[in-house]
């Protein structure tokens, strides 16, 4: 029910663009961060670029703010990890 919600909400805020709801979601799947380190201190943070005009908009007719930065958490994640023989194969 919750998936539903979010779908009539994306879809009605951004009815006066030309995309659908899943092409919507990829654009913004396109905004990332990156880290910031000060050189020569342990100081550093995440930023966050400015997305694309299309990204940019997207948000704005959702009403949704970018923080110009994140607090880094000392937190590496990687999404590129092969998945193990065995659980390829369930």
């Amino acid at each position: 029910m919750l998936a539903y919600m979010i779908i009539r909400r994306l879809r009605s805020a951004w009815d006066d663009f030309d995309l659908a709801v899943e092409e919507g979601l990829k654009q913004l799947a396109t905004i990332c961060s990156m880290e910031v380190k000060v050189k020569g201190q342990k100081a550093h943070c995440q930023k966050i670029p400015r997305p694309r005009q299309q990204s940019q908009e997207l948000l704005e007719a959702l009403r949704i703010k970018l923080p110009e930065a994140l607090p880094s958490r000392n937190i590496r994640v990687v999404t590129r990890k092969k998945l193990t023989t065995r659980r390829r194969n369930q």
